[in-house]
């Protein structure tokens, strides 16, 4: 098997991976508490990931150069993961792909006006055409905003800053430690969340651990993927997410996105084979930053 081709494969199991762990805490959501699926769900990763870097012989990695700016990040993330776990329980799992799916495609707006990098014609068709599909799957409407369709509406952009902020920090710091430190200040912003917690039966520990176990796996599999293919080749395959959720809320939850959803959502992934066809001829404008160091053998 060919390394992007196989690369692809590792791709398309990261985001199973994440689409099963999600998928485990959005019914889990529904009968516990927010902040203890956090709590829980997070510690779950922590220690599946931690267990990873000393299985593999990482651990050194985890020094870092810039603890000021983990701690700052970690803080972010932490406040826009609250945001994805309230997504994950009000939304559709299509709809909160589709915000996801935003985040790469408002990197390559503002990419030439932040990073200098340069964007040809295409490219920007290719994003106006992302735009308008992100747009058209979420449906924005002004006019009955609330608290939870904000924090799915605030997705792409504070995913689109995780990113930029993790490029930034990767001259220094190694993908391990990115991807480690920031798991803390969820655990602690999730251990005292105002909510009282639930006795759990022994299936719902279970799922727990499954959905925790499948955020980690999705981390280690994407290293993997990007780190034998080529990230132009393989990156826009990331928008396949957005059918693996669509499927998942037509099998488990009885939802079927309407016909401007999946307009939308058409668009999008035309955007995706934009990109594609695009980095066949030319290197995009983010390239995923990766080096030898930071991975391991699957």
């Amino acid at each position: 098997m060919q390394p992007n081709t196989r690369a692809i494969l590792y791709l398309q199991l990261c985001l199973l991976s994440f689409l099963i762990g999600d998928s485990l805490a959005k019914k889990l959501l529904a009968t516990i508490p927010l902040g203890q699926v956090m709590c829980l769900r997070t510690l779950v990763s922590l220690v599946v990931l931690t267990a990873m870097v000393i299985a593999t012989g990482r651990l050194a990695l985890l020094k870092t150069r810039r603890p000021v700016h983990h701690f700052l990040r970690s803080l972010f993330f932490a406040l826009i993961s609250l945001g994805y776990y309230v997504a994950v329980k009000y939304f559709p799992m299509s709809a909160v792909a589709a915000a996801l799916a935003g985040a790469p495609i408002i990197i390559s707006a503002i990419s030439p006006l932040l990073l200098r990098e340069h964007a040809n014609s295409i490219q920007w068709i290719a994003t106006i055409t992302g735009f308008v599909g992100v747009s058209l799957a979420l449906k924005p409407d002004l006019s009955s905003i609330s608290w939870n369709y904000l924090a799915l509406l605030t997705l792409p952009v504070s995913y689109a800053g995780m990113i930029l902020w993790s490029r930034y920090l990767s001259r220094t710091e190694s993908d391990w430690s990115l991807n480690f430190y920031f798991y803390f200040p969820l655990l602690v912003l999730a251990w005292f969340w105002p909510a009282e917690w639930v006795p759990l039966t022994a299936m719902e520990l279970l799922l727990i651990f499954i959905s925790g176990s499948g955020c980690a796996a999705g981390f280690i599999l994407m290293v993997a993927a990007f780190r034998i293919g080529k990230p132009v080749v393989v990156a826009p395959f990331e928008y396949t997410s957005i059918i693996m959720a669509a499927g998942v809320d037509m099998l488990f939850w009885q939802f079927f996105p309407d016909y401007v959803m999946w307009v939308g959502i058409s668009l999008i992934l035309l955007c995706a084979v934009i990109q594609a066809w695009q980095a066949r001829i030319e290197p995009p404008a983010i390239t995923p930053h990766l080096r030898a160091e930071d991975t391991h053998r699957p």
